[in-house]
């Protein structure tokens, strides 16, 4: 992923990057449309001029990828409004009781109710927009900046309490969005994989990078040491830049073990949210970083393997195919789909057909 040059852009992203600095912005895409470089320009524009902005992101590898495009200071959304609620009220804000990580978002929005709020931001910038909380939004023009740039793909939403595009137009005064529709991440082979899991609203996209002639492979039935012979194998042949994606942090700690232990030269940095080692990583340099599926959100990979396969499958619900899709989404050139024991008929059934998705 690297930061486009102006001629390098579509007219549809020009357009985003045109919109005056001082006016909202709503933006939707598929995966691969570029609305993540588009959010790190378009906020490195809006510091140029002077305006207070930061970049707001759904989780810390997202932040960590804006950093190292470039961009401008990010932050997550639980930090932003945590030190910002504190700041006003004194205190840290109030989480629900069976979930300390979740805000209580209906006592803080009562909390500042009466306070005559002094936004902290002239302008922010916000990615992944669909895995916040609709009060968020409420939360953010009050408080935070008067003027809002949102990123989102609403069939890429894989939390429970997420916000609609309705939702956000009806928290805000955002425009109704310029939508993207060009993939410029995967090649078309990856995509048609990709879009077998669509189950959402958005049209496909329109992959627009040409065909490597190498379909996406499924290997089954293998053992987590015989996975990770096979992606160090790849990796001294192939090289650039590897991701490994797994269910589980306990897998994550076992496959880069593994990995490091084959691989002793090369760069293998494993992320799980209870390490907040995020800045560690060197996402963009050639290696292999293996995470869980929630912490790829927003990341891409030359190449990607999809481990545990298994805990995936079957897809019985629309967040289990959304899950899918954003996973699959994440490969630029090269995808494995890897499963530790024997799919069921229904997990089989939910997988495209062996013209998309090769079979070891």
């Amino acid at each position: 992923m690297h930061l486009p040059t102006w001629d390098e852009l579509i007219k549809e992203q020009k357009e985003v990057l045109e919109t005056p600095l001082d006016q909202p912005l709503f933006v939707v895409g598929p995966p691969g449309s570029g609305k993540t470089v588009l959010a790190v320009q378009r906020a490195k524009s809006i510091a140029e001029a002077n305006y207070r902005t930061t970049v707001v992101t759904y989780n810390r590898m997202l932040r960590r990828l804006v950093a190292l495009l470039d961009g401008p200071r990010a932050a997550t959304m639980q930090v932003l409004v945590g030190k910002d609620y504190h700041r006003r009220m004194g205190v840290n804000p109030p989480t629900l009781s069976h979930n300390s990580y979740a805000y209580d978002w209906n006592s803080i929005l009562e909390n500042l109710a009466d306070y005559e709020s002094v936004p902290t931001f002239d302008h922010l910038v916000i990615d992944e927009g669909q895995d916040l909380a609709s009060e968020f939004f409420h939360y953010t023009e009050k408080h935070l900046a008067p003027v809002l740039t949102v990123f989102a793909d609403f069939d890429q939403t894989l939390g429970s309490r997420h916000a609609s595009a309705e939702e956000i137009l009806e928290g805000t005064s955002l425009p109704n969005p310029i939508i993207l529709s060009v993939n410029h991440r995967n090649r078309p082979e990856i995509s048609e994989v990709a879009e077998h899991f669509h189950a959402g609203h958005l049209p496909a996209a329109r992959a627009k990078r040409p065909a490597s002639g190498e379909r996406p492979r499924l290997i089954e039935d293998v053992s987590l040491p015989d996975a990770c012979a096979q992606i160090a194998t790849w990796f001294q042949n192939r090289g650039g830049n590897v991701g490994v994606v797994v269910s589980q942090n306990s897998t994550v700690q076992a496959a880069t073990a593994q990995l490091r232990a084959l691989l002793p030269d090369a760069r293998v940095d494993l992320y799980t949210s209870d390490l907040k080692n995020e800045d560690e990583i060197e996402l963009l340099s050639p290696g292999l970083t293996v995470l869980n599926c929630e912490s790829v959100k927003g990341q891409e990979f030359d190449t990607l393997f999809l481990l545990e396969l298994e805990r995936f499958l079957p897809c019985r619900t629309a967040r289990q195919k959304r899950t899918m899709y954003m996973l699959c989404a994440r490969a630029r050139d090269h995808l494995f789909v890897v499963s530790g024991k024997a799919l069921s008929p229904a997990a089989q059934a939910c997988l495209p057909s062996e013209d998309l998705l090769e079979r070891s």
